[in-house]
């Protein structure tokens, strides 16, 4: 995949690693590029995310089409603060 020089951002926040992942992979399947920051990292950082949730990151370019494609394939997106703060 050829580098990307733009901002990376927070689609959206998930209870579980396991939802994030599966949303990661729903996006990349239809060519989204979908990163879940710490993923496989083990139990330390898994346990701090059960407070801060899981977020699942996308090129800022994709943000809307990804956050479309989530909703169509009803994967839940939970809204972050600066999403909330936008509106």
């Amino acid at each position: 995949m050829p580098f990307r020089d733009e901002p990376i951002v927070t689609l959206a926040t998930f209870d579980t690693e396991f939802e994030a992942a599966l949303a990661r992979g729903a996006l990349e399947a239809i060519g989204i590029r979908a990163m879940v920051p710490g993923e496989d990292s083990g139990s330390y950082i898994r346990r701090s995310r059960v407070l801060q949730g899981v977020e699942l990151k996308v090129f800022e370019t994709d943000r809307e089409r990804a956050a479309v494609e989530l909703r169509r394939m009803q994967i839940r997106i939970v809204e972050t603060d600066d999403e909330t703060s936008e509106s």
